[in-house]
């Protein structure tokens, strides 16, 4: 076995493989029309307004991917640190804070130990699925990371798959063409018991080449993140089914909370 393959799925998915295919706004999956960006925008703006972001803040954007929300809040006025265990989407954030003329420190590292200074923050956030990549022990040490840079009455703002809806619209197989040529086909399996999603990932280039990702995901329900925010420290304030505010029912398809640090 190679180190590569040794190597846990989170530590090498989200490299530039997962960019070039799969990520909206990738080469992939290009915003032709802008309409990611005003997306994006419009997501900025429920965050600032549920957080109740009036005045510049410290602010952690807790796996930050290639940086989408991290810039427009910093272009905000906010004071942003991005934390990301991948190298290639810490470049490409640091290629978009450029193209936004801000200023934002980014930091290569694990969500469990982000190596920020304790009671730092005044609010983070963790979006668009970011959070269950590891045994539940280890998803209670991102709360409990979470519960420990901010400071007392902070803010977390968490972005997940609403598991209710997930298992209602289940699809065992997928497949999509890519703007470059590529296909992506994606096989999914749910164990109930466990409350985890595996999902085998495999790209097809134009010229036959093929890349293969497996992944599983640990997905909470409303319910087990109440608790599990409890036991480190955070109490669940307010829940929504999506970034535009509207209310959480069977058919969300996101679940997005807003929980407050002790």
């Amino acid at each position: 076995m190679t180190d590569e393959a040794a190597r846990p799925w989170y530590e090498t998915l989200f490299e530039r493989d997962w960019y070039d295919y799969f990520a909206k706004g990738g080469p992939g999956s290009p915003d032709e029309d802008g309409s990611y960006a005003r997306r994006t925008d419009a997501e900025v703006d429920f965050i600032e307004q549920v957080l109740g972001l009036t005045e510049p803040c410290d602010l952690l954007d807790l796996c930050c991917g290639p940086g989408r929300h991290s810039v427009r809040l910093a272009k905000r006025g906010h004071r942003v640190t991005g934390v990301d265990i991948s190298t290639y989407n810490l470049e490409k954030a640091a290629e978009l804070a450029r193209e936004f003329e801000v200023d934002v420190t980014w930091r290569e590292g694990d969500m469990r130990e982000t190596g920020l200074a304790d009671s730092s923050q005044d609010a983070v956030i963790n979006m668009f699925t970011a959070f269950g990549f590891f045994d539940d022990e280890g998803n209670q040490r991102v709360l409990e990371e979470v519960a420990r840079v901010l400071r007392p009455g902070g803010l977390f703002f968490i972005d997940l798959v609403h598991r209710d809806s997930l298992l209602r619209r289940y699809q065992p197989r997928m497949w999509s063409e890519r703007h470059n040529g590529a296909f992506l086909f994606q096989e999914h399996s749910f164990d109930s018991a466990a409350g985890t999603q595996t999902t085998n990932w495999t790209v097809v280039k134009p010229n036959g080449e093929r890349i293969e990702q497996s992944f599983t995901l640990r997905v909470y329900t409303l319910q087990e993140l109440e608790v599990r925010m409890a036991l480190a420290g955070l109490t669940v304030e307010e829940a929504w089914g999506g970034l535009d505010g509207m209310d959480l029912t069977m058919d969300s398809h996101r679940l997005v909370i807003r929980a407050r640090a002790e």
